[in-house]
């Protein structure tokens, strides 16, 4: 008899909001409540601590989807299904996030690839947002990285990511969106800009 492995199912992906400057931080309590305010958020999803929520009814007017990225239901974005939203606290250093579709960043100075950033970061361990806490298994944003081309060596939170990946202090992730299939409609970009932190960036990340 042939046994046929068990496979788990792929990350879908998530979109990830951020301030430009990975340096800058908006405490997570001001996040949620500007998001409330725009009917982005629904209801709690587990416990309070994990600051997860149910789409609210405005997803559709602040985020644009295509293809097949989200479902719908008669009255507005399904609890069940589709998106959901994450907001973690704001972490004390920036946090590099990058997934299995992140790209080699290009180096600031002269835009070559890094091909072999992977191996040059202290963990090499993608996936879930890093404790607020930062230690340095999860804050790898501040790890130096040198360019093989001109030999400029920066820190990989000033590497360019593109959209697939980045670093940042604040995160608002929106969970279940396939890369390139949900983008930040002028008002969400807008409420956010005004939070003190900057303008925002956005990217994706899959687990």
């Amino acid at each position: 008899m042939q046994i046929i492995p068990r496979t788990t199912s792929l990350h879908t992906g998530r979109l990830v909001l951020a301030p430009a400057d990975p340096l800058q931080a908006v405490d997570q309590a001001t996040i949620i409540a500007a998001l409330h305010r725009l009917d982005l958020l629904g209801a709690q999803r587990g416990d309070a601590a994990a600051s997860a929520f149910a789409a609210g009814p405005a997803l559709g007017a602040l985020i644009g989807f295509t293809g097949c990225a989200v479902q719908f239901d008669g009255e507005g974005p399904a609890a069940a299904v589709g998106p959901w939203l994450r907001i973690p606290p704001s972490s004390e250093a920036p946090r590099l996030l990058w997934g299995r579709n992140t790209r080699p960043p290009r180096c600031p100075a002269c835009s070559a690839p890094l091909r072999s950033w992977r191996a040059r970061l202290p963990v090499a361990a993608a996936g879930d947002v890093a404790p607020a806490s930062c230690d340095p298994a999860s804050c790898n944003a501040v790890q130096p990285l040198r360019c093989d081309a001109c030999e400029t060596t920066s820190p990989a939170l000033r590497w360019r990511w593109g959209r697939h990946g980045g670093a940042a202090r604040s995160l608002v992730l929106i969970e279940e969106v396939f890369p390139g299939e949900g983008t930040p409609l002028p008002a969400l970009v807008k409420a956010l800009d005004a939070l003190g932190a900057g303008p925002w960036v956005f990217f994706y990340i899959q687990d």
